[in-house]
């Protein structure tokens, strides 16, 4: 933290976020202290703000940037700045990016790392889980960032991906970070937190907003070099994400998908458009050069590729012979011989959190289903 990191989180408290004058501000100014001494006579004459955002500049107090910082000290999160020496160039290269990140863990190098969004339908189906597990298992162990947004669905199976990789991956919030969303993946997000991050523009308690999120997704793409959509209908909201990824001059994949699946519908849409198909990890990174990845690390990918799809040809069998409700039967036919996390469980049946537990706990007692490591189910 620095000694201008008030300032910063003064101007957004000010005039808000998603605004690209935050941007403007620094390119004119080489301190943000100098913008904040020169008064409102100044910041009318820079003719970039409404009369509003210069009575919310001049109301807005630096006690109130504090109390921020405040915050953030007792839960533990760093704060890091547009003019701060680890705040992402390719983020900063982007037409409104955030003067404050907020930050759960540590930010990575995004500036000496190819990153990666993955995003996706947060009503996963099985083959869409199983790809964004592959895909960001494997780009993780290449040393590539998984980015994506912490929802359930694709977003939850790449960010559990890499986690089981070892490798590293952010979430970026349409929220403060320690407001309670979602709470099915808190412990995903503490696992993220310990060896990349979870990020948000927002300060600490603020409300999870349905238009938060579409802001938030010119995050994920800012801090990514590509975008890979792995299934989404016509009107998803990943096409949000895709829509700033083409804007910002990032690379956009799209991973095939059956003709006969609504969540396969947009990604094979965007391949007749022009977006890169995804078969394999490979179709991404032979797409950035610049990044060297030895043959011994994409042979040994292979090599885990090969023993993972062997396991997936093993038939998968649900017993006929018992008695479930149809609750029940709805989570045990989501459940297959390889493990499912818990979260693209409750994304596959669409029930209610509670349902979901209460019919797995069921169906341990049954000793139809067994609980892995990392709330993880599959098959007995």
């Amino acid at each position: 933290m620095s000694n201008t990191t008030k300032y910063w989180i003064w101007l957004s408290l000010a005039i808000g976020f998603n605004n690209e004058k935050q941007k403007r501000v620094y390119q004119t100014y080489n301190n943000i202290i100098d913008f904040y001494n020169g008064g409102i006579n100044e910041w009318r004459l820079l003719g970039i703000f409404t009369e509003k955002e210069l009575i919310a500049l001049t109301d807005t107090s630096l006690e109130k940037a504090q109390s921020v910082i405040d915050k953030c000290q007792k839960l533990n999160h760093n704060i890091v700045c547009i003019d701060d020496e680890i705040y992402p160039e390719k983020l900063k290269n982007i037409y409104a990016p955030p003067c404050v990140l907020y930050v759960w863990g540590n930010l990575p190098d995004f500036n000496n790392r190819l990153s990666i969004a993955m995003v996706g339908t947060r009503k996963a189906t099985q083959y869409g889980v199983m790809a964004s597990h592959v895909l960001s298992s494997s780009l993780a162990k290449l040393g590539a960032i998984v980015v994506s947004g912490g929802a359930l669905g694709i977003d939850s199976a790449s960010h559990i991906g890499a986690l089981e990789a070892d490798g590293t991956t952010v979430c970026v919030l349409g929220c403060g970070i320690d407001y309670e969303y979602l709470m099915v993946n808190a412990a995903t997000r503490k696992n993220i937190s310990k060896t990349g991050a979870v990020v948000s523009e927002y300060p600490p308690g603020t409300k999870s907003l349905p238009y938060h999120f579409p802001v938030r997704n010119r995050i994920i793409s800012g801090l990514s070099d590509g975008v890979v959509v792995v299934e989404a209908d016509e009107k998803s909201g990943s096409l949000i994400t895709v829509n700033h990824a083409l804007e910002q001059g990032r690379e956009v994949f799209a991973v095939m998908g059956n003709i006969n699946s609504r969540y396969s519908s947009g990604t094979n849409k965007m391949i007749k458009d022009g977006a890169t198909p995804v078969t394999s990890y490979v179709d991404i990174i032979e797409a950035f050069p610049n990044y060297q990845i030895s043959n011994e690390d994409v042979v040994e990918i292979e090599k885990t590729s090969r023993n993972n799809s062997s396991i997936n040809s093993i038939p998968v069998k649900h017993k006929a012979d018992v008695e479930l409700t149809d609750t029940v039967s709805k989570v045990y036919h989501c459940i297959t011989n390889e493990p499912i996390h818990v979260d693209n469980i409750i994304a596959s049946t669409g029930l209610p959190v509670s349902k979901v537990l209460q019919s797995l706990t069921e169906l341990e007692l049954l000793s139809l289903i067994s609980c892995q490591p990392g709330r993880m189910f599959k098959l007995v």
